[in-house]
């Protein structure tokens, strides 16, 4: 009888912590069953953008242009959704200046913070390049978040690619990549930003662009709604369009405000990037992720800038203040989100313990080492 007392308060223990779990660890919401892909209309039946993943009511959308959207209307049969138009967003201002800058050691030097990568859907390829657009475990992405990594490091800045797969690419790949996310933020303290590399499965001409003159993809920003850093994301996403908007006009397509999570709540200034489609040529693509680099490190760390149009010219000299002072301070809110999950298991193997063995192995074990310091 004991032994079943037993049995069920450690089942009752183990169902908490279970349903406490954030809800990325049990569901997708970035997963779609069938091909094709969704398009977003406003009132007056404009289309404003095609998206692979599903759009569901409430979504937010802010335009190249930086209009702001909310979605009112979603028809999943006919892949189509429908939006009213809030306003328009204020980016942060970035200062344009008259005189040129001498060379930013002291920028390099106090950096902090790592960058970290990683691919949620490791499969993901791009055909005119590799051939297909699923290559499993060895997808064409990690040829772009390499490009990322490497143009990353060329700057000054540390950072740290994980090339662990997550096949399939099915309603689970967040659930296994969640993991990788963990251990990248957990071996790599303090954080300044964390981002998951994909690619888009829609025509390739919404993502063909022109920046400084050389053919390049887009690449589309997206925020989950639904953690409790969604502020400081937004914040992260609004600063790179801002400071990529002055130096690389036409890079940065726009903001994609789902109501998914996207293991973004692990750590803030996280950010999923869509970088190009499967019909894009990768090479284009890892083009444009030499010039987000550029963004990345004016928009975390600040510093002087030539400012550009998209055509190339010369438009004087910008100065964008650092994120990344909110990012380390955001990072330590942030971080609460893995140790209290961390936390959760070891109350659960400490209550486990004290249960199955009445509270005697335990004790014994604390003080036996005690007695051995």
């Amino acid at each position: 009888m004991k032994k079943r007392n037993k049995l069920l308060i450690i089942i009752a223990v183990l169902l908490f912590a279970i349903s406490n779990l954030p809800k990325t660890v049990l569901a997708d919401d970035w997963y779609e069953d069938d091909e094709g892909y969704f398009t977003l209309y406003d009132e007056d039946n404009n289309e404003l953008m095609v998206r692979a993943g599903e759009m569901f009511l409430d979504d937010e959308y802010i335009s190249e242009d930086n209009k702001h959207y909310s979605i009112t209307k979603v028809d999943k049969e006919k892949k189509s959704a429908y939006a009213k138009l809030l306003g328009e967003v204020k980016l942060p201002e970035i200062e344009e200046i008259e005189v040129k800058a001498a060379i930013e050691t002291a920028l390099q030097q106090n950096q902090k913070g790592s960058i970290l990568l990683y691919c949620t859907h490791s499969d993901e390829s791009y055909i005119p390049s590799d051939g297909k657009s699923s290559i499993p475990g060895k997808g064409g992405i990690y040829d772009v978040a390499q490009s990322f990594q490497t143009a990353l490091e060329k700057r000054g800045i540390k950072a740290v690619l994980d090339k662990t797969p997550h096949d399939p690419h099915d309603a689970a790949a967040y659930r296994r990549s969640r993991q990788t996310a963990v251990n990248l933020i957990r071996n790599n303290m303090p954080v300044a930003a964390v981002f998951d590399i994909h690619r888009d499965a829609v025509p390739k001409k919404s993502y063909d662009t022109q920046v400084n003159g050389e053919y390049m993809t887009k690449i589309r920003l997206v925020v989950g709604k639904r953690n409790q850093n969604r502020k400081a994301n937004e914040e992260l996403a609004l600063k790179i369009k801002a400071v990529a908007d002055k130096m690389y006009p036409g890079l940065i397509k726009d903001i994609y405000i789902g109501k998914g999570m996207y293991n973004q709540e692990l750590s803030p200034r996280s950010l999923l990037l869509e970088c190009g489609t499967y019909e894009s040529p990768k090479e284009a693509v890892q083009k444009s992720m030499t010039y987000m680099a550029d963004v990345v490190l004016k928009a975390i760390y600040g510093g002087r800038a030539e400012a550009k149009t998209q055509e190339g010219q010369d438009k004087g000299e910008i100065n964008v203040t650092p994120i990344n002072k909110e990012t380390n301070e955001g990072t330590r809110e942030g971080g609460r989100g893995i140790f209290w999950i961390i936390g959760i298991i070891a109350v659960g193997v400490v209550l486990f313990l004290f249960i199955s063995s009445g509270g005697k192995e335990l004790k014994h074990s604390l003080l036996g080492r005690k007695n051995r310091r």
